[in-house]
């Protein structure tokens, strides 16, 4: 870093608000149209996940997770770096682009 006053500093390097998964969706969908056909945009009840999880491994640690609001913030990297960072809109579409032009997106 070149900015003295970021020696031994840690930053946090998020975007901005906190963003549902149901919303990424609905971005992805209205930003990407045809590349975005697969991406699932109906919500699924925590109860349900819950109830899932006891069964399936895999949504385990997500069940876990349900109902955890992590309020981030990058305050001290705007202020020290003089950091921008860009919207959560666009760090999700660009990353689904790469994405999609790294071939790791099912047709």
């Amino acid at each position: 870093m070149i900015s003295p006053a970021a020696k031994g500093e840690r930053f946090l390097a998020v975007a901005g608000d906190v963003i549902k998964l149901i919303d990424v969706a609905m971005i992805l969908k209205q930003r990407l149209g045809p590349i975005a056909r697969r991406v699932p945009t109906r919500e699924m009840p925590d109860w349900l996940v819950r109830l899932l999880a006891r069964f399936m491994p895999d949504l385990r640690l997500i069940a876990l997770e349900l109902g955890n609001v992590r309020n981030l913030t990058n305050a001290k990297a705007k202020r020290i770096l003089n950091w921008a960072p860009r919207s959560n809109e666009d760090c999700i579409v660009a990353t689904a682009e790469s994405l999609q032009r790294l071939g790791l997106l099912k047709a």
